[in-house]
């Protein structure tokens, strides 16, 4: 019995052995497996850093609405000799303004660029920018750099913040016929055509706005603009044809600065670096 049973033992322990054997080759073999698939997703999370947090050149386009508070000018001389202030308010009802951006993402961060908008500006009628019957046009131009800091640029929706400053250039053109008066109790037609140009600093100019990530290279969001600044310089020519006397033709009257802010809300478009 004893020389029947120690083969059957020894059979016994060594499948045993080799049992284990397999047992720890099988999870050494899913170890092997799974630290090259940790490997891979860590290349993967590094990966999608890089995707999100991209730098280079990037250019954005924005439209929207847009209005004023404050002085346009302030004391000017009217065509009736007294001294009035012209509130952007009295003058203006609303903008629409489009913009555009073009700069460089130094960081994923970090933005630099320049920024420019054209307004068409929607006057209000009012005796001294824009009497009754006369046809009115505004257009507004603005430019300046801006420094721009993303808060999450590898998110899904990333807000950011902009500081800049620039120019601003109003032009403004006022065409319509008029009654004159050319002796006591005598007054005779006539057509006024007045062009103006008021430029002067944008002191500072405060962007908010956030990219809704669309595709790759394509974002979405609002975009909140505030600024500060002043008309310094004004320039332009009026002529007057009286009938019967021939047209006159001479400068604006002189007025002086004032300050006002300006305001802006749109949706931005911005096409992303790779």
């Amino acid at each position: 019995m004893i020389s029947m049973n120690s083969p059957l033992r020894w059979t016994l322990s060594l499948a045993a052995a080799l049992g284990l054997a397999t047992s720890a080759g099988a999870q050494e073999t899913v170890t092997t497996t799974e630290t090259p698939t940790q490997t891979v997703q860590t290349d993967m999370d590094t990966g999608s850093m890089q995707e999100t947090g991209r730098m280079g050149l990037e250019l954005a386009v924005s439209g929207g609405v847009g209005a004023g508070l404050g002085y346009l000018y302030k004391n000017g001389m009217t065509a009736a000799g007294t001294v009035e202030s012209l509130k952007i308010t009295d003058a203006a009802t609303v903008s629409i303004p489009v913009l555009v951006e073009l700069g460089f993402r130094a960081t994923p961060r970090f933005y630099l660029g320049v920024w420019g908008s054209w307004e068409k500006v929607f006057p209000k009628e009012n005796p001294l920018s824009c009497p009754e019957g006369f046809d009115c046009s505004i257009h507004q131009w603005r430019v300046g750099p801006e420094v721009r800091y993303h808060l999450s640029p590898d998110a899904g929706f990333d807000p950011w913040i902009g500081l800049g400053v620039g120019l601003e250039i109003l032009k403004g053109h006022v065409q319509g016929t008029t009654q004159i008066p050319v002796a006591p109790g005598v007054s005779v037609p006539a057509t006024v055509d007045t062009r103006v140009t008021d430029r002067g600093p944008t002191f500072a100019r405060l962007a908010l706005g956030g990219d809704v990530r669309i595709s790759r290279m394509l974002s979405v969001g609002p975009i909140l603009t505030a600024s500060i600044g002043s008309y310094t310089v004004r320039t332009g020519s009026q002529t007057v044809d009286i009938t019967g006397v021939g047209p006159r033709e001479g400068e604006v009257a002189r007025v002086e600065d004032g300050f006002h802010g300006l305001f802006t809300l749109g949706l931005r478009l911005a096409v992303l670096p790779f």
